[in-house]
């Protein structure tokens, strides 16, 4: 089957990386954060000392108290989930220009022990899409070989 329609110009298509191969510093909050989850296979929020609320990801000051927030704690790694979409369009992931299945599950859980609104947003293997809802019991799958990114949390599984 040709691209090329009677009369039209030729379609070509161009398959290339979109990402650029260099690192960028997160700060030491951020970096304390995916240095945990290479590491230690460990999710850590820092705590507000004013509101005690927790965030994820850390932030160095509260976004609701504007206090520098330094107390660290470890969430999960089993939650509910908060939210979910179901998507059935997939877009290019940006760093190898692939497409993922779809229709796949991008899920908000909230982590056990996570004190007010500090939902972790990835994605959610669901083989049976019917059996998603809110409220669903979910759990952290670290990938195998970790470098310190989000990538290093493959997915959350459902806990039956």
């Amino acid at each position: 089957m040709s691209n090329k329609k009677e009369g039209g110009p030729e379609l070509i298509v161009s398959r290339q990386i979109l990402s650029i191969a260099q690192r960028f510093s997160t700060g030491p909050v951020m970096g304390r954060f995916l240095r945990e989850l290479r590491d230690n296979k460990r999710i850590m929020a820092n705590k507000c000392p004013k509101c005690g609320r927790h965030q994820l990801p850390p932030r160095e000051v509260c976004a609701l108290c504007s206090v520098e927030a330094t107390e660290w704690e470890e969430l999960g790694p089993e939650g509910a989930i908060r939210d979910y979409d179901i998507v059935y369009y997939s877009s290019p992931d940006p760093l190898t220009g692939e497409t993922r299945e779809t229709p796949y599950v991008l899920c908000w859980a909230q982590l056990d022990r996570t004190q007010g609104d500090a939902p972790l947003w990835h994605l959610l293997n669901a083989p049976d899409l019917s059996k998603v809802r809110r409220g669903l019991r979910v759990r952290v799958v670290f990938s195998e070989e970790r470098d310190g990114t989000m990538g290093d949390i493959k997915y959350f599984e459902i806990i039956e």
